[in-house]
């Protein structure tokens, strides 16, 4: 049991003093934990404070995580901040290049984005030499390779740092073992709602016997005509590692969280 999960353990049943900071990563299963969480707010009494302002500033979020009342599920893509008041933090994270596969066909998805996804096609247009427009996401790897165009993974490790904050692997891992309750999977999400039932039963109680609509980015696309959503080869993959510069460490993070997130299920007897 990490340091986070032994300060709370005995308070976890007391639901009505706890303070959950959830800070989502996008497309890393993030709708999925949103659809229990509402789903659980009515089921077992707990309020459920899901915010738009995405990203926001070291201050503001401190302002919303200071003001958040007990008996609150606190949600947003934001970064972490030092916690006050017995605030408890969960997230989920999903391997890099499958992540970063999925965020490429979101942002062009007219069914999810509307008038953004139209937006983001023009601005691949415009980049005639590494724009991406209108490819799948294996052949805009490639393209990028030969291209020399630069690469870098959307990182998750930014999101386990303040705002502002000088981030690193070492130091989101830190925050993860003083802070964090939970990292889950998004490769495991039925287990990650197990565990979260069984760490934070009075928040999460039901929640695996619930199976809230998965909001996936489509498969197919009339804006790009692309239908190989989540088709990665071999060789994308060697080429990332080989030129996004940051993709080493991303891995490694996400490899760490994957180690910590099974020894823990093992540790409460879930496997």
């Amino acid at each position: 049991m990490n340091p986070a999960a032994a300060r709370f353990r005995k308070d976890l049943l007391v639901t009505a003093i706890m303070r959950v900071a959830y800070n989502r990563i996008g497309k890393a299963g993030s709708s999925f934990i949103l659809g229990i969480l509402a789903s659980l707010s009515k089921k077992n009494g707990f309020h459920l404070e899901n915010h738009d302002d995405y990203g926001p500033s070291k201050e503001v979020l401190a302002r919303e995580l200071r003001n958040l009342p007990n008996n609150t599920v606190y949600v947003n893509h934001a970064g972490f901040l030092q916690p006050e008041g017995g605030l408890i933090w969960l997230n989920v994270v999903r391997e890099p290049i499958d992540r970063w596969s999925s965020l490429f066909y979101y942002g062009v998805d007219p069914a999810l984005r509307g008038s953004r996804a139209t937006k983001e096609l023009r601005d691949r247009q415009a980049d005639t030499r590494c724009g991406c427009a209108r490819l799948e996401f294996d052949d805009c790897i490639n393209l990028l390779y030969h291209h020399n165009c630069s690469m870098k993974v959307p990182s998750q490790i930014k999101s386990f740092c303040e705002p502002g904050e000088d981030c690193s692997r070492e130091l989101a891992t830190t925050h993860v073992d003083e802070s964090y309750l939970l990292v889950g999977l998004t490769e495991e999400l039925t287990l990650t709602a197990k565990m979260l039932e069984n760490l934070l039963p009075g928040m999460f109680n039901g929640a695996t016997s619930l199976s809230p609509p998965h909001r996936a980015t489509s498969l197919t696309n009339s804006l790009t005509n692309t239908s190989l959503n989540g088709a990665i080869s071999t060789r994308s993959r060697g080429q990332i590692a080989q030129k996004a510069a940051n993709y080493v460490e991303e891995k490694r993070f996400y490899e760490d969280m994957r180690r910590r997130f099974f020894h823990r299920a093992s540790v409460l007897g879930l496997l």
